[in-house]
């Protein structure tokens, strides 16, 4: 009699498990099926186009994208998603400069405006004001 209480308390306990650590994980799938990471925001920076345009690989992909409400060029890094990116390596066609116009395509849900985000890492500035060093003070 025991036995069959016990187990049914261990199944209890163990769903109960499995249900908090499924609402406390840091990813989450949007219902068109985009998968969502949610993050500490990181600190974002002023790049030129000419400083992006040196993360054009795989293992380094920067891309520009206009945000459509502001007009701000920003700047993401989207190394860690490419293995995630449903259109495959077509991404990897625009890393390194503005991808704007295939970032707005028909074939992105509109979750991807969220999703985005997470990978925000400045934004682009047409000429980057240099600090005089040290030495010429």
């Amino acid at each position: 009699m025991v036995a069959p209480i016990v187990l049914v308390v261990l199944g209890i306990l163990s769903l109960l498990f499995l249900w908090q650590r499924s609402r406390s994980s840091s990813k989450f799938q949007a219902a068109d099926g985009v998968k969502i990471k949610l993050s500490v925001k990181r600190e974002k920076k002023d790049y030129t186009v000419e400083q992006v345009a040196e993360h054009c690989t795989a293992e380094d992909a920067w891309i520009i994208l206009r945000h459509k409400a502001s007009g701000e060029r920003r700047v993401y890094d989207v190394t860690d998603y490419l293995e995630e990116h449903p259109g495959g390596e077509s991404i990897l066609k625009h890393v390194g400069r503005d991808s704007t116009e295939g970032f707005h395509g028909p074939q992105h849900p509109a979750t991807v405006k969220v999703l985005v985000e997470e990978y925000c890492i400045g934004k682009v500035v047409e000429h980057q004001v240099l600090q005089p060093s040290a030495v010429e003070q």
